[in-house]
């Protein structure tokens, strides 16, 4: 659901903004873990520095390392830890999820999940659709981020009218850009 994508983008993005201590955090020393150096090309989101690159590096990223695989959704997460990207793909039959380090855009690990037949009905639909779909959201995030001038923190897919649609939040100058791909067109 878009709604959900851009609120779930929206509170991934306020986290990072504005973050909370941790309450492991040592309050009285400087002991506490500092975030990797700024390099060149890298993009600060509050106290939080998102390696340069595109969302379809990530994803393309994932697809290398686990052949066969098509990532369908692609996630910023803050979890009260260092910031990751969670991404979701279609392998085999299988959901997998990849975790790859927001900051250093390596990827963490790759599991599977759970078989594709036990998910939701909207989501298999959704996934009926996206493989019959010639677009990889590889290539909806491209255009997304083009259209958006900035760089997707999310994406994901999306059923309307019974149409595949890809979904796509942009990050752009500090603002949140919600973009529709359609993959048919």
């Amino acid at each position: 659901m878009p709604a959900n994508r851009f609120a779930t983008a929206m509170a991934a993005v306020v986290l990072l903004l504005c973050p909370a201590a941790p309450a492991w955090a040592d309050r009285g020393g400087d002991t506490a873990p500092q975030p990797p150096a700024a390099r060149p090309g890298d993009e600060p989101i509050g106290s939080v520095t998102l390696a340069p690159g595109s969302g379809a590096d990530l994803i393309r990223l994932v697809e290398k390392t686990l052949p066969g695989a098509r990532v369908y959704d692609l996630n910023l997460s803050d979890d009260g830890a260092a910031p990751y990207f969670e991404l979701k793909a279609d392998r085999g039959g299988e959901v997998w999820t990849a975790i790859v380090d927001a900051a250093t855009r390596k990827m963490l690990r790759a599991q599977a999940e759970m078989p594709v037949s036990e998910l939701g009905p909207e989501t298999q639909r959704e996934l009926a659709g996206f493989r019959r779909a010639r677009m990889r959201l590889s290539e909806a995030v491209v255009i997304a981020e083009k259209v958006g001038r900035g760089r997707a923190i999310s994406a994901g897919l999306h059923l309307n009218g019974g149409r595949l649609v890809f979904v796509v939040v942009v990050l752009s100058d500090g603002a949140l850009k919600e973009i529709t791909v359609e993959p048919d067109k």
